[in-house]
């Protein structure tokens, strides 16, 4: 089992009335285990400074003792957010917030009615402090001063456990074959996932791709949708994947591909980048914060049309040299900035979070 971090803060997260079921991360990311969330995405905050996932304030506060902070998620019904914090602070508790679907446009589409917004101003002006794991912090919003919002706000990637051989999901170079599409939402424009099956279909000719894999999370709708697709593909090459799979499985359809592609312009966190870290694998043209991190050179440019991302996948699927080259720098990179250990240090230095005198 991995050994807990020593971490110099410890968090509660909280999800109010979320639907992911309470996780203790006391002895950090653990081992893998269908039955506990993975240390990922938000969850990761709390395993990486050995605490714990809640969907309520309630129990927080009753193991006040334990935790220096409590990092409260914004969800659509910012209201339920808002009672959270509320009951936070009259506990006497710092309280963070960081909106839990944090893209630019998740955010706007969550600000579409004036109790939503309302409630935002009272979470910011409460707030001990303000966290974004994205390019462009969270807008400024209600009675809140500039100065007072800017020196509340920090970013944070969201860590990834890269140091903990338990969290290697990594497959031998021989057993990886074809690309995995990163995305699985036709619904939402700004994740170009039709334009990166349909590039993934070119370059399965050009480049002679043995296997492309779409994920479907759209039911019948998007199974059709991915479906229709296959004629643009050379026969027997596109595999999908009718519905999502629990982690466990889905990192071991991920590690057995040669790298995964997508063309993603939601600026979101970047989950599948991190999962790409922990199969040890290449995560190419997406514009995540952790693709921006930790797979700069691979990382879109904002654009649709990528062309010189085309070379660059062709010399990662045809050279292993060029392959374990761009792995092993982007665990470099990972670990100095993604891991763990890395974050909790950041968190550690934040001055909101340091006691008071």
């Amino acid at each position: 089992m991995a050994l807990p971090n020593d971490s110099p803060v410890c968090l509660a997260v909280v999800n109010p009335e979320g639907r992911d079921r309470p996780a203790d991360y006391a002895l950090g990311a653990g081992s893998p285990d269908p039955a506990i969330h993975p240390p990922v995405n938000f969850h990761a905050y709390a395993a990486a400074t050995n605490g714990a996932f809640f969907d309520s304030a309630t129990p927080v506060i009753r193991s006040r003792d334990r935790f220096d902070a409590v990092l409260v998620l914004i969800r659509q019904r910012s209201w339920i957010s808002l009672a959270a914090v509320r009951s936070v602070k009259e506990a006497g508790m710092p309280v963070i917030v960081a909106w839990k679907e944090c893209g630019n446009s998740q955010i706007s589409d969550q600000l579409n009615s004036e109790r939503a917004r309302q409630a935002y101003g009272e979470i910011l002006e409460l707030a001990d402090g303000i966290i974004y794991p994205v390019s462009s912090p969270p807008p400024r919003m209600g009675q809140i001063s500039s100065e007072a919002f800017k020196r509340k706000l920090h970013f944070f990637p969201t860590p990834y456990p890269v140091e903990f051989p338990e969290w290697d999901f990594s497959m031998p170079p021989s057993e990886r074959r074809g690309i995995l599409i990163g995305t699985r939402d036709f619904k939402n424009p700004s994740r170009h996932h039709r334009a990166a099956i349909l590039e993934a279909a070119t370059l399965a000719f050009e480049l002679s791709i043995p296997r492309v894999t779409v994920i479907n999370s759209g039911g019948l709708a998007g199974l059709w949708k991915t479906s229709a697709l296959r004629k643009k593909f050379p026969k027997e090459v596109l595999f999908v994947e009718p519905k999502r799979l629990p982690y466990l499985e889905y990192m071991r359809l991920l590690a057995s591909h040669r790298l995964v592609f997508q063309m993603d312009r939601s600026g979101v966190p970047g989950q599948i980048a991190g999962d790409c870290l922990l199969a040890r694998t290449v995560c190419v043209g997406g514009d995540s914060m952790i693709e921006k991190i930790a797979f700069p050179a691979f990382a879109g440019n904002g654009n649709t049309a990528q062309p010189p991302l085309v070379y660059k996948i062709k010399e990662l699927l045809s050279s292993d040299t060029a392959y374990n080259e761009a792995i092993n720098y982007s665990q470099e990179l990972a670990r100095k900035s993604l891991s763990f250990e890395a974050v909790a240090s950041q968190l550690g230095e934040w001055k909101i979070l340091e006691p008071s005198p």
